[in-house]
């Protein structure tokens, strides 16, 4: 747990159903990060320095990071270089809805 942030429970429950945490649909692809090694990626990329109000939880494999928002648990995508929260992109306001688009085709991260 990352500065006692609570992670949210659809969240948590995909990925312990997840085969493979790397995920190829026709709008793109996305690599959510295992869950046990959040910290030391979020460590990593001075998540908390640069973007305080989030967690980044994956990537689009192109330079772009997949995060929650610590606050409202929304899905944000935020570029790794120059990483700003003023850059920060809502995706979608929970993680299930974030994955429904995704895995359906109806969202892409760029």
């Amino acid at each position: 747990m990352i500065n006692n942030f609570e992670y949210p429970n659809e969240y948590l429950s995909y990925l312990k159903e997840l085969q493979d945490n790397e995920i190829f649909t026709d709008s793109g692809y996305i690599e959510l990060f295992p869950f046990d090694e959040l910290e030391e990626i979020n460590k990593e990329y001075e998540t908390q320095k640069y973007v305080p109000n989030f967690i980044t939880i994956g990537t689009n494999g192109s330079g772009v990071g997949i995060f929650i928002n610590k606050k409202n648990s929304e899905i944000y995508s935020i570029p790794f270089v120059g990483m700003d929260e003023s850059d920060a992109i809502l995706l979608e306001n929970s993680f299930s809805e974030f994955i429904y688009k995704f895995e359906n085709d109806e969202l892409e991260i760029i």
